[in-house]
């Protein structure tokens, strides 16, 4: 693959970000909602992220670079994030007294999603920081490649 990979493990962990505040989102804007079309309540989602191993061929073997290849479990590959699926979270709902509400039960309890605003709005932060540092990487070395190509142009 070659030194670009690492662009590639940046930008892959973006995309998990990405669907992180998506789903984030999405349960946020449901925290209050007792039914969904279907009649049922809203079911919290959460993203499930798997490691996946990308090929990088830097100094330690790349082609042409003279240099043995790494040996062992692992050599040459960088962990690269990817999401796996969005699943269901098994939460317990939250009942809350409301006998006006059309959606009551016939003790006056109406049945809302198991999320949480508070730990949502915290997660939302770590979201965007894990977006941005994954963001600060991928510039950071884009720009480490292009003066490494205006070296290269010079001689």
């Amino acid at each position: 693959m070659g030194m670009f990979s690492v662009l590639d493990v940046s930008a892959a962990g973006m995309d998990v970000q990405q669907a992180r505040l998506e789903v984030a989102a999405a349960n946020l804007a449901n925290a209050q909602t007792s039914r969904g079309p279907d009649g049922k309540a809203y079911q919290p989602l959460t993203v499930v992220v798997r490691s996946t191993q990308a090929e990088f061929s830097g100094t330690t073997g790349g082609a042409g670079s003279g240099a043995a290849p790494a040996q062992g479990v692992g050599a040459n590959l960088l962990p690269r994030p990817t999401v796996s699926e969005v699943t269901p979270l098994d939460l317990a709902p939250r009942l809350v007294h409301d006998p006006g509400h059309p959606d009551a039960d016939e003790r006056g309890f109406v049945t809302y999603p198991g999320v949480d605003p508070v730990a949502l709005m915290l997660d939302l932060m770590n979201i965007s920081r894990g977006y941005e540092a994954n963001l600060r990487a991928f510039d950071l070395t884009r720009s480490l490649l292009q003066r490494t190509l205006e070296i290269g142009s010079r001689r």
